[in-house]
């Protein structure tokens, strides 16, 4: 079908280029008006072999038809005869041949296979905090160092502090920073928590207040627990954790924090009454009152504890702890002979086990 376009198309760029030879030599007029007829000859040259060369050129290079055509005629028409040739070899010819692939240029990419059985995830960390903590110790790499210290990431605060507390004293900078950075975390995630529920507790109602309360006292006491503030730090957030359990506890009294004899859980003339008798209250109580160092109260927190229905087995380990403290060997050993549950609560338990039961 191109080729009753073509031939009206070189007729007239033939006629065209004859126009143009004769304007050569004449009158102005005449050259006027032969060049004039040479534009037009073109203009219709190009046209028919505009039409003829969008025929032959591929099918996805022919859509959208009219900026195809629009695009073949200006070409055309900028470049007289030359353009022709030109269009015929570098437009449709070399777009209707298939682009060349050199074997050189291919690389065979082999597609890794699936996995034929998921990989193992462990119930427990592969690492103990026994191990890590040696790692720490005596590895001689920094870097293992430095891992072990990562690793303690996946652990309770509480079971990764021991491993913290060697990292800070690490010659290598690096693992010493890393490990003040893990205790810095752990300790702005808590008071965060405490500073929010202390925010909200004057909007909070007086019979939701206790649950409150009671949040803010134990997370006061992780502080303290989890060895994350020290000193000075340490005492005041001891005594803020007393202060909110004893609003737990004696929500129609003031604080007894002042008192410091076992007459506070009786009922007298002149010391409060212990009205909420919350096993766990008591026993978070019990443990705040012996990290004081009020190991009278303590006893008398923790006997409250196990009259409102505490395990027995869970008491044993702070009554052996209050008497190992008090030098009372014979306590001592007569509540771990009671206890039978596996596990160290205590924080000095396992030392007291290590003399007492060989």
């Amino acid at each position: 079908m191109y080729r009753p376009l073509v031939l009206p198309g070189v007729a007239a760029e033939a006629l065209a280029g004859l126009m143009l030879w004769l304007s050569a030599g004449g009158e102005e007029w005449v050259t006027n008006v032969t060049i004039f007829a040479a534009v037009v000859f073109h203009t219709v040259s190009s046209y028919f072999l505009a039409r003829a060369f969008w025929q032959l050129l591929p099918r996805r290079y022919k859509l959208p038809a009219r900026r195809s055509l629009s695009f073949l005629f200006a070409l055309l028409w900028m470049l007289p005869v030359l353009g022709a040739l030109g269009v015929l070899w570098s437009v449709t010819s070399a777009l209707q041949r298939p682009h060349g692939r050199s074997s050189r240029s291919v690389k065979s990419v082999l597609l890794p296979e699936l996995p034929f059985s998921p990989p193992v995830i462990y119930e427990t960390p592969p690492y103990s905090e026994g191990a890590l903590r040696q790692i720490v110790y005596f590895a001689a790499r920094p870097l293992k160092r430095l891992k072990a210290v990562m690793a303690t990431r996946h652990m309770q605060p509480r079971e990764a502090m021991a491993v913290w507390s060697k990292a800070t004293r690490d010659p290598v900078d690096d693992v010493r920073l890393f490990a003040y950075a893990m205790l810095d975390n752990s300790e702005k995630k808590l008071i965060s928590r405490i500073l929010a529920l202390t925010e909200v507790l004057p909007a909070i109602p007086l019979r939701a207040q206790r649950a409150c309360h009671k949040a803010i006292a134990a997370l006061c006491w992780e502080l303290v627990y989890q060895r994350l503030v020290q000193g000075a730090v340490r005492q005041h957030w001891l005594q803020t954790a007393r202060r909110h359990i004893e609003f737990v506890l004696f929500p129609s009294a003031s604080a007894p924090s002042s008192r410091s004899d076992a007459s506070t859980f009786t009922a007298s003339k002149d010391l409060p009454v212990l009205v909420v008798r919350d096993p766990d209250s008591l026993l978070l109580y019990g443990r705040i009152l012996l990290e004081s160092g009020e190991f009278v109260l303590a006893r008398e927190a923790f006997a409250s504890a196990r009259s409102a229905g505490m395990s027995q087995q869970k008491i044993l380990p702070w009554l052996a702890e209050i008497a190992f403290r008090e030098r009372q060997f014979s306590e001592v050993k007569r509540c771990l002979s009671a206890l039978a549950r596996p596990g160290e609560k205590g924080r000095e338990l396992s030392l007291v086990k290590a003399w007492w039961n060989k």
